[in-house]
């Protein structure tokens, strides 16, 4: 199966995150980021027997469930070079530094396939596509720019599976390390 780590923020913050970029999902030539799909990526560990699934969640909960839950808050909405637009995370990040600098270090160690691209304490939000209005565009980012959410803790490190159905790939939690 394909696994990945990644942060997923508790349901009230996902609302409240979907509310604050109504006005950047109304503007022609964007797309949206579908709500089940935010989430902040740690790693992707590519296709994994479920043996190897099972190995890492336990040695990941053995690293880290009950560790202090880091306080977090999205701010600061920008959009970057690749057409994405992402809303940065302020607060007690550090930890989850730290914790995306071990998770690979850790599956290494078991052999595991590591996609090594650097942790970005952000969540993307949404994809501008060429044909996107700059005019309304700008209106909407400005909109975002000022907005900063609610303080929330981090539940865990999700390992998040991806399945396909129809055709379409849907993401589904296999496990949660929570953190206290």
């Amino acid at each position: 199966m394909l696994l990945r780590a990644a942060l997923v923020p508790p349901e009230e913050t996902l609302e409240e995150l979907w509310d604050a970029t109504r006005a950047l999902r109304s503007v022609p030539g964007v797309a949206a980021t579908p709500r089940e799909e935010l989430d902040i990526p740690i790693t992707s560990f590519g296709s994994l027997l479920p043996p190897d699934c099972d190995r890492l969640a336990h040695m990941l909960r053995r690293a880290f469930e009950g560790a202090e839950a880091p306080i977090v808050w999205f701010d600061g909405a920008r959009s970057e070079e690749d057409s994405t637009v992402t809303l940065g995370l302020a607060g007690d990040v550090e930890p989850l530094a730290d914790l995306a600098r071990f998770v690979p270090e850790a599956a290494e160690n078991m052999r595991l396939y590591v996609d090594r691209r650097q942790f970005r304490p952000r969540i993307q939000v949404a994809t501008i596509g060429p044909e996107s209005s700059p005019t309304l565009l700008a209106a909407a980012l400005d909109n975002l720019a000022g907005w900063s959410g609610s303080p929330w803790a981090v539940p865990g490190l999700s390992l998040v599976r991806t399945r396909w159905l129809g055709g379409e790939k849907r993401p589904e939690e296999y496990d949660l390390i929570a953190l206290s």
